[in-house]
């Protein structure tokens, strides 16, 4: 029997120590809650993701690149179906295992699959392609053992192609993948390892309306990361498409452009709509397929198309610079009209060559021209006439105008690369031959288009645009409208007047005609650019060229009354402009036109068709520039017929 104090005693004892179990239990759930709600409310997000990872399989559905079309909608780039063999990201997989299987499996070398899967790893996003444009039987291999082959996909992908080859080449570009310096600039934009993106042309100038947004689907995948069902709460967004570009090229004319190109070294035609700016040809030959390119080549086949002595990559269109020639005359004319140096019914005898100080100066007309108005020195490209027009005029006012009128500046067309040719002021010949140290004779090969002055065949095209828009020059553009991949315009490019000729409507309606004079007159050195049924204005033109073969040239615009398209043709080492470049430019003439079928084609006896030849100094009696060598200025021009006997260079 107990007694009732150590009842009580121990009945309190137990009492104290269930309350303490009661306080441990209640903080124990206190903690657990705690933490929990840690867990759950703070950490929640990090721990799902954390989670998600181990089981959902992130992949990028790029977007396929809008079309490019010409302005009559035949497609010159598009996307072929393509089937790519692909690596993505996983968690313990043996890579060493897997490089085994797949170089076995396809064919590859070792070293190629473990620089792969080692891409693969580091990337959080999307994938490798490991074939890209796999055939059948790689494709197959690789789904029978898909089990066998973890993180291994075959994807449906789009390869860049160009139905037309290399037509239009320069002018639209190539793509190729990104490289490593790009992927610095347009990481920030989205871009990843492996895109393709625009390298030259429309292709590069127009690449984020190409390019449209890359989508992504999530998968919950397998321990061997095969997809089983799509995740139904990830981020997954549908790809959008590029936009369309159609172009204002016109492919039948670029075709006839291209073909006649085809015949000679190398050269370049342009072809503008002068009423709106828009590029109708854009050729440069010689020229490569785009296609093979976008497929990729050898370090050795670059290195062969970039140390090549014909150029393929350069666009000479808008990149190369040529001596202008005899087309040059019209501003030089225009120059001598504008400052009052010359009136259009004054003339100058041409006995087939010009003394000025020691230096005898031909004409390319040995026996000479006769007596010579503006019109006649036009039509009939006269070198004595402009040569003594070139001395009224001088270096310093010749170069004005001319730099007035476009030249020696870029015309700021939609395509990267374009150069702005050479303009040789006073300051030029300066920095280049010492102060004073240049022979003031300069001028009279600069008045033919000779010597240092330097312009792109677009720049003469859009000289003429001017001549026949009566002064306004507008901004040449390649891109004419922007469509949705649906073909549902979007926006049109705006044309604006990019500068204007500083010469007078009376002036430039002059030039005009003589123009027309120098392809339809009996006596004008561009017969050969006559098209039937309409009638065409143009300038004929030879360039001296020192290493070779002159350069042909010819500039023209139809139909005259109300021109639709002007042309500037260059063909290296062509020889004439008459008897060579204005038989291409009639080509494009009739092809942009539709002269397709003609009735009756007029044709011409070889001895009427007269062959120009570019004009200079003597060599034997030229004075080497840069030496000290200098003209006395006030020393009378020896030629006793002409008009512009005596006059000093200002």
């Amino acid at each position: 029997m107990l007694l009732a104090g150590n009842a009580s005693d121990t009945h309190g004892v137990s009492r104290q120590r269930s309350r303490i179990l009661r306080l441990a239990a209640v903080a124990i759930c206190l903690i657990m809650i705690s933490r929990l709600g840690w867990l759950q409310l703070l950490r929640g997000q990090f721990y799902r993701g954390l989670s998600e990872n181990n089981y959902v399989q992130g992949f990028l559905m790029p977007a396929p690149r809008g079309l490019i079309l010409d302005r009559n909608g035949e497609i010159l780039a598009y996307n072929r179906t393509s089937l790519s063999i692909t690596l993505t990201r996983m968690k313990r997989r043996d890579d060493a295992a897997l490089t085994y299987r797949l170089s076995e499996l396809l064919d590859l070398e070792t070293g190629f699959v473990t620089q792969k899967l080692e891409e693969a790893s580091g990337r959080f996003y999307g994938n490798v392609v490991l074939i890209k444009d796999a055939n059948l039987e790689q494709v197959s291999r690789v789904e029978e053992r898909r089990s066998e082959l973890p993180g291994v996909k075959v994807e449906v992908t789009a390869v860049r192609r160009y139905p037309m080859g290399s037509l239009a080449s320069h002018a639209i570009g190539y793509v190729a993948e990104i490289s490593d310096d790009e992927l610095i600039d347009r990481a920030p934009l989205g871009y990843r390892s492996g895109n393709v993106v625009g390298k030259t042309g429309v292709e590069n100038r127009y690449e984020f309306m190409l390019r449209g947004r890359d989508g992504a689907e999530y998968w919950v995948c397998d321990a061997l990361g095969r997809e089983l069902y799509p995740f139904q709460d990830g981020p997954s967004r549908a790809a959008r498409p590029g936009s369309n570009l159609i172009l204002n090229l016109d492919a039948p004319a670029q075709i006839a452009a291209e073909e006649a190109l085809s015949r000679y070294d190398g050269g370049a035609i342009v072809a503008i709509d002068p009423r709106s700016g828009g590029v109708l040809v854009l050729a440069s030959l010689p020229a490569l397929d785009p296609n093979n390119l976008v497929d990729g080549i050898s370090n050795e086949e670059w290195a062969s198309i970039s140390t090549s002595p014909f150029h393929p990559l350069l666009n000479r269109a808008i990149q190369a610079t040529y001596p202008p020639g005899s087309p040059f005359k019209l501003i030089t004319a225009a120059a001598g009209l504008e400052s009052r140096r010359i009136g259009r019914d004054e003339t100058v005898t041409c006995i087939g060559a010009f003394k000025y100080g020691i230096r005898t100066f031909r004409c390319w007309k040995h026996e000479g021209h006769g007596v010579v108005n503006m019109m006649k020195g036009i039509v009939e490209s006269c070198d004595v006439y402009f040569y003594q027009l070139g001395v009224r005029l001088g270096v310093a006012q010749l170069m004005d105008w001319t730099g007035r009128s476009g030249i020696g500046h870029r015309t700021g067309i939609d395509i990267a690369g374009e150069a702005a040719g050479n303009l040789p002021t006073p300051a030029w010949y300066d920095r280049a031959y010492g102060k004073r140290k240049w022979s003031r004779g300069v001028v009279l090969n600069l008045a033919i288009g000779q010597g240092e002055l330097l312009v792109t065949p677009l720049q003469m095209a859009c000289m003429v645009c001017g001549i026949v828009n009566n002064g306004p020059v507008y901004a040449p553009h390649v891109l004419k409208r922007i469509e949705t991949y649906s073909g549902r315009m979007i926006g049109t490019v705006k044309e604006s007047v990019s500068y204007e000729l500083p010469f007078s409507h009376s002036t430039l309606s002059f030039l005009k005609q003589a123009m027309v004079n120098v392809v339809e007159a009996p006596n004008g050195t561009g017969k050969l650019a006559r098209v039937p049924g309409i009638e065409v204005g143009g300038k004929t033109g030879t360039a001296q060229n020192p290493h070779g073969e002159d350069h042909a040239w010819f500039v023209c615009f139809a139909p005259a009354d109300d021109p639709e398209i002007v042309v500037a043709v260059l063909i290296e080492h062509g020889g004439g402009g008459g008897a060579i470049a204005a038989p291409i430019a009639r080509e494009v003439l009739k092809a942009y036109l539709r002269f397709d079928s003609l009735e009756q084609e007029e044709t011409l006896e070889p001895h009427v068709l007269e062959h120009e030849e570019p004009g200079g100094a003597t060599p034997a009696e030229a004075t080497p520039e840069g030496e000290g060598a200098r003209t006395d200025a006030d020393h009378p021009l020896p030629n006793a017929d002409s008009d512009v006997r005596g006059i000093r260079e200002e």
